[in-house]
């Protein structure tokens, strides 16, 4: 390990500690955190369930300043500096988190404390953590759930995963992705549909191609791997029109290759759960959206156009998507046939069948149970 790795690891511990012992002790909060510096994903669905149940309690976020017009104002908001990220850790009673901590990172929780890891999707193709090949004992880089007191799940495979891939062995709750809540009651959102159109600028009339592709290990900019123009043809020879939404992975540094009149770049909007709640048809590879995608048992084809290439650089996928029930086109001549004849298939049953193959759990209200178990902790306190 490097020194100064040591040196910011003990510097790290040091001063969480510091603050931990002078915080205020009557103060209940919670600190939450989405993809370093976002509002978004499980985590802000527990917290805006939270502050319904509890207004009382303090929230606590770290937000990126781009993101910053998208938090409600009864949240404090952290920048991410890490004296003052470490210091709100350090005084909250509860951390809800998306991503996991590295091994050796000098973050630490104190014995009184309470943390919920949510992850960031819980059925996705690929590999995770320990999964891809690294070793706990030799890869001091890796990840360290060890502090974790409770992991979100939404399925038998994603509880699964936690165990061999994140080496978790804690208490977990199978309620559901509070981020999913919304698209297993869809039908009472309709309200909530028409506002992110409209914020999007898109007309309600015209039905959404949302094309969301996941990181590469790389985290460069990523080439657009369809041709969103014939794309948007083929699913137009039903006789409707059609709009492409693209939205690059929150670890990616944005998507090239995006120049069509039919199509918009929102990867700058925050929640990918806003963005499945409108979208008519989901494309993506190898991304969990496309397990959450199917609660709306609306059409979701998996485009794996590099497939052979991405599982070479060391993301084997874990399952065979067409033996759990998906349809996948491999190239875009592919894609074409499937657009074009998107109402012959059964979404529902496709839908059905690949939730068994997962054991999927989502019973839209896992804010709620997340949310109550926030509360248990905190009047213990």
């Amino acid at each position: 390990m490097k020194i100064t790795t040591i040196i910011r690891k003990w510097v790290r511990t040091i001063y969480m500690y510091l603050c931990y012992i002078t915080r205020p002790r009557k103060e209940k909060s919670v600190y939450f955190a989405s993809f370093r510096g976002q509002y978004s994903d499980n985590p802000r669905a527990i917290s805006e369930c939270l502050h319904q149940m509890a207004p009382d309690v303090k929230i606590v976020w770290l937000v990126k300043p781009q993101f910053k017009k998208y938090v409600p104002d009864y949240v404090t908001i952290v920048p991410p500096k890490p004296r003052l990220a470490l210091m709100a850790q350090a005084h909250a009673s509860v951390w809800v988190l998306n991503y996991v901590y590295r091994l050796n990172s000098g973050i630490n929780k104190n014995s009184d404390q309470f943390y919920i890891q949510t992850w960031h999707g819980d059925r996705g193709l690929k590999t995770i953590g320990y999964l891809t090949g690294i070793s706990k004992e030799k890869d001091y880089d890796g990840y360290d759930l060890s502090e974790c007191d409770l992991f979100v799940a939404a399925s038998d495979y994603g509880v699964k995963k936690a165990r061999q891939g994140l080496l978790y062995e804690g208490e977990v709750i199978v309620e559901g992705m509070p981020r999913n809540d919304k698209l297993v009651t869809i039908s009472k959102q309709g309200d909530e549909a028409a506002r992110i159109k409209e914020s999007l600028g898109v007309d309600s009339h015209v039905k959404i191609m949302l094309y969301a592709p996941t990181f590469r290990d790389d985290l460069g900019p990523q080439q657009c791997a369809i041709d969103i123009a014939l794309s948007i043809a083929a699913l137009e020879s039903n006789g409707e029109r059609w709009v492409c939404l693209v939205r690059s992975h929150a670890l990616s540094k944005g998507i090239t290759g995006t120049d069509s009149a039919v199509c918009r770049d929102v990867s700058s909007y925050p929640d990918m759960a806003d963005l499945l709640l409108i979208a008519d048809l989901l494309l993506t590879d190898y991304s969990s959206c496309a397990g959450d995608f199917l609660l709306t048992e609306r059409p979701v084809v998996l485009v794996h156009f590099d497939k052979n290439n991405y599982e070479a650089q060391g993301r084997p996928l874990w399952i065979k998507p067409e033996e759990a029930g998906y349809l996948v086109a491999k190239n875009q001549s592919d894609l074409n046939q499937i657009l074009s004849k998107l109402y012959s298939y059964n979404h529902k049953a496709i839908a059905d069948k690949i939730n068994r193959f997962y054991g999927t759990k989502e019973t839209g209200h896992a804010s709620e149970a997340v949310s109550k178990r926030i509360l248990q902790v905190l009047n213990k306190h």
